[in-house]
């Protein structure tokens, strides 16, 4: 039996020192049947020409400009030839059984993604992501960040995939569509996940799929409003409506710790804050478009789906490191278990 064709889409903006070893160890792969397309987001560092004279093996998709993150990869999987999909950013590194272990994930019945064990490029016995946990008001969090790899060796059902490394099967993406192309960057793998999960499919956590990521976790102007516009269009489009308002209290509390931060850390983010909300009232039949046709996707109610997703925040992850981290998380996620508990009860 032939084995499938699998597509990696590798989408790059100014990469061209991330891909030897990106690309190097694509071509190693265990998988017989890999096609590579890099999406040239109009990188002006030499990043195309890199590829084409140096690996010739890979297709070139070039843009004349940035695009942004998802509406590249989007273009990448329209000119991709394989059953299987996979996104994979350009600062990695990956194994060889990379690929291979993604498939036979999906291979598993009702899987509809599987995402890769994402560890640290400069660190790598310590995990960067194996998968994404969402928290129930649309942010997303690097599952099992800064811990040992050793503990995440056994496969598991995710809420979400992490949009560094993941695989979709060529169906599920016809049916559910890519990623929406207004979120431009952040949040994209958040909303891909939660309709897969409400058109019925499981993700899988797929241990042995290994990956290399140069992460840094750091927060600019500008993906701070990404984040938060993006969160809230993720919420608006999957949920109903009485789900929508059992997550008022928690909703209300999240809010009130953006505006916090981006109070202390000056006018810069408070100008993301206010844009963010703006987006959405300005493009409210939009997003209400949005809204009715991921809602005609739905096989499952909402209860299946927030079981998913997680009452607390990942304090090193919010607050930041060390102790004052650990004890702010403490009355932080106590109001959101308690502020929570109605969404529970939702159908």
């Amino acid at each position: 039996m032939t084995a499938p064709l699998v597509s990696v889409v590798v989408v790059s903006w100014n990469a061209r020192q991330d891909l030897p070893a990106c690309l190097e160890s694509l071509h190693r792969q265990t998988h017989p049947n890999v096609e590579v397309i890099v999406v040239d987001n109009g990188s002006t560092d030499g990043s195309r020409e890199y590829v084409e004279s140096e690996h010739p093996w890979v297709r070139v998709h070039a843009m004349d400009r940035n695009v942004g993150y998802a509406p590249a990869n989007n273009l990448g999987f329209q000119v991709a030839n394989g059953e299987y999909l996979v996104v994979l950013n350009p600062d990695t590194e990956v194994e060889p059984d990379f690929v291979s272990e993604l498939v036979a994930a999906v291979y598993q019945e009702g899987v509809g993604l599987a995402t890769s064990r994402i560890c640290h490029f400069d660190q790598r016995d310590r995990i960067n992501a194996c998968g994404n946990d969402v928290h129930l008001t649309g942010l997303g969090f690097c599952r099992g960040l800064g811990r040992p790899s050793r503990e995440f060796d056994t496969p598991a059902w995710v809420a979400s995939v992490s949009g560094c490394a993941f695989m979709i099967r060529r169906d599920v993406l016809e049916l559910i569509g890519g990623f929406d192309d207004d979120y431009f960057t952040y949040v994209e793998d958040t909303d891909l996940s939660l309709r897969a999960n409400l058109a019925g499919y499981r993700i899988a956590f797929a241990p042995a799929s290994v990956v290399y990521h140069k992460y840094a976790l750091r927060m600019t102007p500008q993906k701070f409003y990404f984040i938060e516009r993006n969160r809230r269009l993720t919420l608006i489009k999957n949920f109903r409506l009485g789900t929508l308002a059992a997550l008022l209290p928690p909703v209300f509390l999240t809010g009130v710790l953006m505006w916090t931060y981006a109070i202390l850390h000056g006018a810069s983010y408070v100008s993301a804050k206010v844009r963010a909300h703006a987006w959405i009232y300005r493009n409210w039949g939009q997003v209400l478009e949005k809204r009715r046709r991921t809602q005609e996707l739905r096989k499952v109610g909402d209860r299946e789906v927030v079981g998913l997703l997680s009452l607390t925040m990942p304090a090193d992850q919010v607050v930041g490191p060390g102790l004052f981290g650990r004890l702010a998380g403490i009355p932080m996620n106590l109001a959101f278990r308690i502020l929570a508990a109605p969404v529970r009860l939702v159908g």
